[in-house]
């Protein structure tokens, strides 16, 4: 009498659902890899109050200083350094990137149905790593960057404060500002009108000013710095916010240019996985974030 046989293999495994479309090897953006000797490096902050969006992981971010004394209005203060989205590479500048955050041990940002992406609101604590930690990171990035497989880690990239990306590198430019006229209308806002094709893509574009003077009472860090782009009607003629107050801004002069291409990102390239990586996706008409389980990631040290 035959004797039944039940078909098993041990080493036989499958993915997990709903995790990486082909295989289980893909990056995870917002996460960084296991090191013994650098996991003690990791930070906490707490979100700065003039964040206009959630914080999640794998974002380029800038700190600063904790005030010496705590008040009723900002409680959070002596827990950390305000963080924020960074706008900048450059040095000793406001928004200059100082690090990247991370999902690893942030228990306590919230997740909805809505938004399955662990988020960090207003004064919650944010969880990063600085430049310099040597802690390696998965950041999205641009599918373009699969051509630096192979090469050195070296390669030089760059970080597209725009949409939170690695992206190509691109050195840094300058484009003549013919005119910026200011206005009270929505707060402050300033018509810019550029003598030559600018790299602006449209509303939500961040751009630098640098060179401009004004005749009112507050001061050039009035009109230079980084400004969002609020209306969009080509690359030469657009609308920046610039909060201010009539009469703090008056007549706008000077040799006034856009600086674009932030420069070489301080970073070494460990790994790349292009389609098959969890990466973040904000959805600006909704505000919902979600996962993308397709898409590129790069594991960079930073």
């Amino acid at each position: 009498m035959a004797t039944p046989q039940i078909a098993f293999n041990p080493y036989g495994t499958t993915n997990a659902a709903g995790s990486f479309n082909i295989s289980s090897t893909g990056g995870f953006q917002g996460m960084a890899e296991d090191q013994p000797a650098v996991r003690y490096q990791l930070v906490s902050g707490i979100l700065a109050p003039t964040e206009t969006l959630p914080m999640w992981g794998g974002v380029g971010i800038t700190e600063l200083v904790p005030a010496a004394t705590f008040s009723a209005a900002n409680p959070s203060e002596i827990l950390g350094s305000r963080v924020g989205r960074a706008t900048t590479l450059t040095a000793a500048t406001t928004g200059q990137l100082t690090g990247f955050s991370v999902f690893d041990q942030n228990y306590a940002a919230v997740t909805s149905p809505q938004s399955p992406v662990p988020l960090v609101g207003t004064y919650g604590a944010v969880n990063y790593y600085r430049l310099g930690s040597l802690a390696q990171i998965w950041v999205q990035a641009d599918p373009s960057l699969i051509s630096l497989a192979g090469g050195l880690v070296t390669q030089q990239v760059s970080w597209d404060f725009n949409n939170q990306v690695l992206a190509p590198y691109e050195t840094a430019a300058t484009y003549a500002i013919t005119s910026m006229t200011w206005s009270a209308t929505n707060g402050g806002q300033a018509v810019v009108v550029a003598g030559v094709a600018t790299p602006v893509g449209g509303v939500g574009d961040v751009i630098n000013i640098s060179g401009a003077t004004n005749s009112g009472t507050g001061g050039a860090a009035l009109v230079n710095g980084n400004f969002t782009v609020t209306a969009f009607t080509n690359n030469q003629n657009f609308t920046i916010a610039m909060p201010a107050t009539t009469g703090q801004i008056g007549t706008i002069a000077g040799t006034i240019v856009a600086n674009y291409g932030t420069g070489a990102l301080p970073c070494k390239i460990c790994n790349i996985q292009a389609n098959n990586s969890i990466v973040v996706n904000y959805n600006s008409i909704t505000g919902a974030v979600s996962y993308s389980r397709n898409g590129t990631a790069i594991l960079i040290q930073i």
